[in-house]
C-alpha cells in the first residue's frame, strides 16, 4: 500500500482500528466511481487490511442555497453511482436527509464499526469545516484525498494573487504530477465480501428510497429545502 503521496492528508490523531469491521469511504465531493483517488485509497485500505468496503454518501437538507435543482442534481449522481455499483463487492448507503437534524450522528454511527474512514478534500463551501467536525467527533483514523485537479493543492507554496503568477507557477511544475492519474476503475482489484450494515442504524438513518431518487417522483416535495 503507498503512502498516497501529497494528496493525502490525516485529519485528526486516532489510529486505525484494529477491530474495525470495514473501511468506510465518505463521499463528499467526488461522487463519481470513476478516477477518483479517494475511493482508490479507501480500496487500497479495504485490501490491504482484508475489510470490506462501505461507501457512504449523504445528502443533507440544510446546506447553504438548498434548492430542488441542487437536490435533484445530486441525488441523480446517487442514481448513476448505484447504477455503477450494482453487482460490485461492497456496500453503498445513499442518505438524503428527510428533516432538518434527522441524520445528525450518521458518520458517527457508521465509522463506529470501522477501521479507517476515508473523505474528500475539497477547500470551499462547508465541506471543510464539516470534515474538521467530524475529525474531532469519529474514534479512527480520518484521511482526506484530494481529488481535485492535475495540480495537487499542496503542490502550491503560496497564494497566487493574479491568474498569470499561477499559470506561470503551474507551467514549471505540473509536470511532477502528470504521472499521478487516478485509476478509471480504482474497484479493478478484488475486494473482500460485502458487508451488511447493522438493522439499528438502517432502521434510524435508512438508505434513500425509490420515490426520492426517481426522477418523475415527487419526493423532493416532502423535504424541507
Amino acid at each position: 500500500m503507498n503512502d498516497g503521496g501529497s494528496r493525502l492528508r490525516t485529519v485528526n490523531s486516532a489510529p486505525v482500528n484494529n477491530d474495525g469491521r470495514y473501511v468506510l469511504y465518505w463521499m463528499i465531493a467526488a461522487r463519481r466511481v470513476r478516477f477518483n483517488f479517494g475511493l482508490q485509497r479507501a480500496a487500497d485500505w479495504s485490501g490491504h487490511l482484508g475489510l470490506p468496503l462501505v461507501i457512504l454518501e449523504a445528502l443533507r437538507s440544510d446546506y447553504p442555497w438548498a434548492s430542488d435543482r441542487l437536490h435533484r442534481f445530486v441525488i441523480d449522481g446517487m442514481v448513476d453511482t448505484m447504477a455503477a455499483l450494482e453487482g460490485r463487492n461492497l456496500t453503498y448507503h445513499p442518505y438524503i436527509e428527510p428533516s432538518h437534524g434527522a441524520g445528525r450522528g450518521l458518520l458517527e454511527a457508521i465509522a463506529a464499526e470501522a477501521a479507517v474512514v476515508v473523505t474528500d478534500d475539497f477547500p470551499t463551501f462547508f465541506l471543510p469545516n464539516m470534515v474538521a467536525a467530524a475529525a474531532s467527533r469519529i474514534p479512527v483514523l480520518l484521511e482526506t484525498v484530494d481529488g481535485n485537479g492535475l495540480l495537487p493543492m499542496a503542490a502550491a507554496d503560496r497564494v497566487f494573487a493574479t491568474a498569470y503568477s499561477f499559470r506561470r507557477f503551474l507551467q514549471k511544475n505540473l509536470l511532477d504530477h502528470l504521472s499521478e492519474i487516478p485509476l478509471e476503475d480504482p474497484l479493478a482489484a478484488e475486494l473482500p465480501p460485502p458487508f451488511t450494515l447493522p438493522d439499528a442504524t438502517t432502521r434510524r438513518l435508512p438508505a434513500a428510497n425509490e420515490a426520492l431518487l426517481s426522477a418523475d417522483g415527487n419526493g423532493l416535495s416532502a423535504l424541507p429545502i
